[in-house]
């Protein structure tokens, strides 16, 4: 009995870490995912077309709900009871640093000059005096403080690219067939990211670290929003489309 309870307990641990080292691929993509405001109706159709590929979203929401419940929620509730808030922090900190260019890129792209330069200047900041984006000094200037953060898929907007179908991507979560290729392209050219080819010197174990705690970092805000959407909703997988539809607009719009 005690090694078929042994046994269990392996192949749990070794899906979650499984599943971890799978969102790693695209760390930097979860966390446009879920970032939804507190104050948001989320059971109004934000702008939506028509859901032609619900039929499939809908079983892929549901496994994706699966994953979230019973294999990240437990990981990154481990994480945040084992790990100092101060460190916590400082992961954030230093993962929301190494996104600089591709917002840089993208308010280049939407000409967005000042909002490129004042991203350099912040980055600059963070990455020196900061020692590489742990902490934050640029937070003591508010004009730094009040830049929205953009992205490739904001850029395809503003260029008038139609928004497409709502997709559900299965770990990943809700996009639009616009915003999804943006989001692959975007973690290709962001030079200083922790997947890129650029850290090929670096030993695979230290990358395998830094993703998963990058990934837990990301799941640490995002989990407790999405529990909050579930639980408010009648039908969630309704309001979870409305509330990224939702957030994407008001992003697009700023």
């Amino acid at each position: 009995m005690k090694t078929l309870v042994k046994h269990s307990l392996y192949n749990k641990v070794l899906l979650s870490l499984s599943l971890l080292f799978c969102t790693t691929v695209f760390a930097d993509d979860i966390n446009l995912a879920y970032e939804f405001s507190e104050e948001m109706d989320w059971t109004e159709s934000s702008s939506l077309n028509s859901d032609i590929l619900e039929p499939i979203n809908r079983p892929v929401h549901h496994f994706n709900d699966f994953v979230y419940q019973h294999v990240l929620d437990p990981v990154t509730k481990f994480y945040v009871d084992c790990t100092p808030n101060r460190v916590r922090i400082s992961f954030k900190n230093f993962f929301s640093n190494l996104k600089y260019p591709i917002r840089f890129v993208s308010n280049v792209l939407q000409f967005k000059i000042k909002e490129a330069y004042y991203e350099s200047l912040k980055f600059g900041i963070n990455s020196t005096i900061g020692i590489f984006g742990i902490n934050t000094p640029s937070e003591k200037y508010s004009v730094l403080n009040e830049i929205p953060d953009e992205d490739l898929g904001q850029v395809l907007a503003v260029w008038g690219i139609p928004e497409g179908p709502y997709i559900m991507v299965p770990i990943l979560g809700p996009s639009t067939l616009r915003d999804l290729p943006a989001r692959f392209v975007g973690r290709k050219i962001n030079i200083i990211d922790i997947n890129s080819d650029n850290w090929d010197t670096v030993d695979s174990k230290w990358i395998a670290l830094l993703n998963t705690a990058e990934i837990l970092s990301i799941n640490e805000e995002m989990l407790p929003r999405y529990e909050s959407v579930k639980k408010t909703s009648i039908d969630f997988y309704t309001a979870l489309r409305s509330a990224y539809l939702q957030q994407r607009d008001q992003a697009i719009s700023e």
